[in-house]
């Protein structure tokens, strides 16, 4: 039953759900403002309407799931209609001169490289990563550091541009503080913080010492994700060990950081997910469903991933689904329930979620399609699965 989970992949990948590029809403100077908040540099697909090369990449570049992937992951991501509000100030400031123009910026809005014309995806990916080479400093940095530099500031700043090469930063971070009798408390907490890898490090302590330096210098969204990437090195550390004091200290820290309920409780349930601890799990579950602003369909689907071989937990998260799909008949929720209706070996209820999304008002044609197309498939592969029981 276990490929049942991984179905889930197939279709959001076909309904181009996450997989495709996720182009950010907002004036150009709230684009630079997420950029700079992000610590990002920019992708900008620069279009005209009637432009031909550009529809095409949009349709058939922009939605596949390696580009999707790699520039949700590295760019914040605009899509500018060059003729229109900010566009024609933009194309002259640029020197935009022929569609698509596709630009690749820093977080300041300083082009690092162009392209013009349509690219395929792959080429698409080249540009991309000539673009990251461009903002990676990471190098320079080493050379420097390796040759005694040892300014707050700098260290700061190389230990960034050792995070955006995805390397090793707490060993640089403990030399550091071992090295230098004092450091300045702003700096030695945000040192800290651009270098943990996880909850257990030692560089933990000076995050918790300088939490409102923290605070005043990253935006939440930024530290809830540096604090959700360090349990997840220490859930692994508890379950290696089998030291559950490992994961129970982990849930102070991050208590001790002010970490909103909702995170702390998804992070708690990664745990009782990877140790199949079902009543644990559940309880959790069933404290979130209690917060009125909660996503039972989300949650439902937060279920699956965590138990896909067990009916019990299936028939629950069936439950909680039920109570909120029809009012929240979206494309993303309507995988969730085909996916139960999967692990489930449910062909009715399956039908049932197709009768049900079928009634949503004023469709677009293309959602119609994918509907359609979700539920053909799913069907396609529960018959299969059921014919070799």
């Amino acid at each position: 039953m276990k490929t049942a989970y991984f179905l889930i992949i197939s279709f959001l990948t076909s309904v181009h759900l996450s997989a495709q590029i996720e182009f950010r809403e907002g004036s150009w100077d709230e684009i630079l403002s997420m950029a700079q908040t992000e610590d990002k540099p920019i992708f900008v697909d620069a279009y005209a309407v009637w432009c031909g090369p550009c529809k095409r990449m949009a349709a058939d570049v922009f939605t596949q799931a390696s580009v999707g992937d790699f520039f949700n992951g590295n760019f914040i991501n605009a899509k500018i209609d060059m003729e229109k509000g900010e566009g024609p100030t933009l194309r002259s400031k640029y020197g935009v001169t022929a569609y698509p123009t596709l630009l690749f910026m820093t977080p300041e809005g300083d082009v690092l490289h162009k392209a013009i014309g349509y690219q395929n995806a792959d080429n698409l990916l080249k540009h991309g990563n000539m673009a990251l080479r461009k903002t990676n400093q990471a190098g320079e940095f080493t050379k420097r550091y390796e040759a005694g530099e040892r300014e707050p500031e700098f260290i700061l700043e190389y230990i960034q541009e050792l995070n955006k090469a995805d390397r090793e930063t707490e060993k640089i971070a403990l030399e550091y503080f071992q090295e230098m009798e004092e450091v300045d408390p702003e700096y030695k907490a945000r040192i800290a913080f651009e270098s943990f890898k996880n909850m257990d490090s030692q560089l933990f302590k000076y995050v918790l010492e300088g939490k409102e330096v923290i605070r005043s210098q990253y935006d939440q969204s930024v530290i809830d994700h540096r604090l959700i990437e360090a349990s997840k090195g220490t859930i692994n550390t508890a379950i290696q060990y089998s030291a559950p004091s490992v994961f129970h200290q982990m849930v102070e820290n991050l208590n001790s950081m002010d970490v909103s309920p909702d995170i702390l409780s998804s992070i708690e349930r990664s745990y009782y997910a990877q140790t199949k601890d079902e009543e644990a799990f559940l309880a959790s579950i069933k404290t979130s469903l209690e917060d009125e602003n909660s996503d039972p369909c989300a949650l439902a689907m937060e279920i699956y991933q965590a138990f896909p071989e067990s009916t019990p937990m299936l028939e629950f998260a069936k439950k909680v689904f039920d109570q909120n799909f029809p009012m929240d008949l979206t494309l993303e929720n309507y995988v969730t329930g085909l996916s139960l209706a999967i692990g489930l070996q449910d062909m009715v209820y399956m039908g049932q979620l197709h009768a049900t999304m079928k009634m949503k008002p004023n469709p677009s044609t293309q959602e119609t399609r994918q509907v359609d197309g979700l539920f053909q498939k799913a069907q396609n592969y529960l018959n299969r699965q059921m014919s070799k029981n």
